[in-house]
């Protein structure tokens, strides 16, 4: 699979390729054998040419952060640009906190289908509301808070999952 990501104020391809257990990724400084195993819904645990990294997964609407050795960064998935992927194969299924705050509003019930773009929960940060959303279409298969929850930076706020077909609208 090819996508095109951005990050700070450069696009970046990669291209993806599962070989067996492992997967051979290809950017623009080279070539690399990737090994990946969830350690849990937020954690990785990665083995990049044999060197292994724990790396911090969260979402914050369409932006992707990814901590890894005591550094964050902030991917975008690129529109517009031609992409030969599925972005539900990309998407982490956990959403979380991007930071502590309080939860306003639940969007969303288990069990239903959410399409790209659809709200999922208002969180207030900072005197803001962050208005939470799917990145790629799914269902709803845990919703982990409710209104009036006050929640810390990268909980578990709701699962999706990914893959299901949205059930017939009669």
């Amino acid at each position: 699979m090819h996508i095109v990501l951005r990050y700070r104020q450069q696009q970046l391809g990669v291209e993806i390729r599962a070989e067996g257990d492992t997967y051979r990724v290809v950017t623009d400084d080279g070539e690399h054998c990737v090994d990946a195993c969830y350690l849990d819904e937020a954690t990785l645990l990665l083995v990049l040419d044999g060197h292994r990294y724990r790396v911090a997964l969260g979402r914050s609407g369409r932006e992707c952060f990814v901590a890894v050795a005591g550094e964050t960064y902030a991917f975008v998935p690129e529109i517009g640009v031609p992409a030969t992927h599925n972005v539900a194969g990309v998407a982490v299924p956990e959403i979380t906190a991007p930071m502590p705050g309080k939860v306003l509003q639940v969007l969303v019930r288990e069990g239903e289908h959410v399409t790209p773009g659809d709200g999922l929960l208002i969180l207030e940060a900072m005197k803001m509301e962050n208005r939470l959303v799917a990145e790629a279409a799914g269902t709803v298969a845990e919703v982990r808070v409710g209104a009036g929850d006050m929640v810390e930076g990268g909980q578990v706020l709701l699962v999706l999952q990914y893959g299901e077909e949205a059930p017939a609208r009669a």
